[in-house]
């Protein structure tokens, strides 16, 4: 375990460990149907496709470098909050996925965005103690996810009609 220990202290092999827990963890979100989202009505500001991508993975590679840089910097009890959060804004942010994406649950899954935004805020906050620019590392993908929030707030938002008319209370009914 010592060993191990040391070899995640370099920060080579701990930024690569990072980067596959971080990458990794969006593995385990479900496959889904990549024409729902194109169904959909969307507001006239939603950025195109493309865009997400080129903004997910910097902002998933930011994240690994900060959390291997906590890591390294930190000792024992200390990790527990930090890395503790960390994990929780993946878990929400796959789990964001899967209510919006494989479920189809748009409203609900505001509520799991507003929950994902905080988790991230946390996550910089806590690690400010140990690392303060880990901590700058975690803003950028604030702001991104504050544009998805407000972008997935605006899907719900023009799309209300289609959920609350007769067919959706339908849908509802026979679920």
């Amino acid at each position: 375990m010592e060993g191990l220990k040391s070899l995640l202290q370099q920060p080579v092999a701990s930024t690569v460990a990072s980067g596959a827990i971080v990458f990794g963890v969006q593995r385990l979100v479900p496959t889904t149907d990549p024409n729902w989202y194109k169904t959909i009505r969307k507001p006239n500001w939603t950025p195109p496709p493309f865009v997400f991508p080129l903004m997910w993975i910097p902002l998933k590679t930011i994240q690994s470098i900060a959390a291997a840089m906590v890591w390294r910097q930190g000792q024992g009890k200390e990790l527990l909050l930090p890395l503790g959060l960390f994990g929780v804004h993946l878990f929400l942010g796959n789990w964001w996925n899967v209510v919006f994406f494989s479920q189809h649950k748009m409203r609900e899954s505001v509520k799991w965005m507003g929950l994902f935004w905080a988790s991230i805020a946390g996550t910089a906050a806590a690690f400010a103690p140990i690392s303060q620019p880990a901590a700058y590392m975690m803003l950028p993908t604030l702001a991104w996810v504050s544009v998805a929030w407000k972008l997935n707030i605006d899907i719900v938002r023009v799309n209300m009609e289609s959920m609350d008319g007769p067919e959706a209370a339908k849908k509802q009914h026979e679920k």
